[in-house]
């Protein structure tokens, strides 16, 4: 019912949004102070913008990782938010891609983050519980998301210990993807 819900809201944001638009036809005016975009830069930037949004978010996270120890509900939800505070702008945005597989994985890796958020309450209540469903589900869709990012574009860090952290989750979302083959 949710995604239902979801889908919805998504199609009438789109349809408004679209009629909000000028298609710039010729109507005989001419405005030559008007500057836009043609589509394949907008859309080309997106890809390239969300990949260094990406990075950002993943350098962001792992900075307040170094100094925690023991995961609680509160820190969970810091490492989360830290991260969507770069990548929420591209929930729903899969559409807004020039590459397509670019946009759906950015989906999904940002929809695996907010499942994540929701079931972080589960952390200081229920750990085994919370760390089978986050390893099942937000932890598997995540690792295949940023695996399949880094096979579209490899994505390099200049801080040695972010790249062997970064190399770990593609090499797990590598091994999720193998298995739902």
């Amino acid at each position: 019912m949710k995604k239902l819900f979801t889908l919805l809201l998504s199609c009438m944001v789109v349809f408004g949004l679209s009629a909000c638009t000028n298609n710039n036809k010729d109507t005989g005016q001419s405005n030559p102070t008007k500057q836009t975009d043609t589509p394949t830069q907008t859309e080309q930037s997106i890809d390239e913008a969300f990949y260094k949004d990406f990075k950002t978010a993943l350098e962001e996270r792992w900075k307040i990782e170094e100094n925690d120890a023991e995961l609680t509900t509160e820190l969970y939800t810091r490492y989360v938010d830290t991260e969507l505070k770069y990548l929420s702008k591209y929930e729903h945005k899969e559409d807004s891609f020039n590459n397509h597989e670019i946009g759906d994985a950015a989906e999904d890796y940002v929809e695996a983050l907010v499942e994540g958020k929701q079931m972080a309450y589960l952390i200081d209540k229920d750990y085994t519980k919370w760390h089978q469903e986050y390893e099942d589900e937000v932890f598997e869709e995540s690792t295949e998301a940023i695996y399949k990012l880094n096979a579209i574009k490899k994505i390099t860090f200049e801080n040695e210990e972010n790249q062997k952290k970064f190399d770990r989750l593609v090499k797990y979302g590598e091994e999720y993807s193998k298995r739902d083959d």
